[in-house]
């Protein structure tokens, strides 16, 4: 078995790479569509995330800041703890998961 090593990959990159540099843009943009959709997916969903995270933090900041006297404080992490346990995703279906057959399907012959 032939296993390829780092400077049989780099130069097939480089040899891709150039192909790419020389090709119309029309072939081009197709093969870089699903990569800079993939990454700017990624860049929303984090900043989206991060975002929400923030606000949530606040949030708490505020509620547990106005508490005065204990009971307040532990009735405000009470009502954090319940909003976190409600927001929080729901855990896989077992039902729903799909069943693996107990033996592999046979070629026909």
């Amino acid at each position: 078995m032939n296993t390829p090593t780092l400077p049989s990959l780099l130069s097939g990159l480089a040899a891709g790479t150039s192909a790419l540099a020389n090709a119309p843009w029309w072939i081009v943009a197709p093969l870089l569509l699903p990569t800079a959709a993939a990454a700017i997916t990624t860049l929303v969903t984090t900043c989206t995330t991060a975002r929400t995270e923030a606000m949530r933090r606040r949030h708490e900041d505020t509620l547990l800041g106005k508490a005065c006297q204990a009971e307040d404080y532990t009735r405000g992490l009470d009502y954090i703890a319940r909003i976190r346990q409600v927001s929080a995703p729901p855990p896989p279906d077992p039902a729903a998961q799909t069943q693996q057959p107990a033996e592999p399907p046979t070629p026909p012959p």
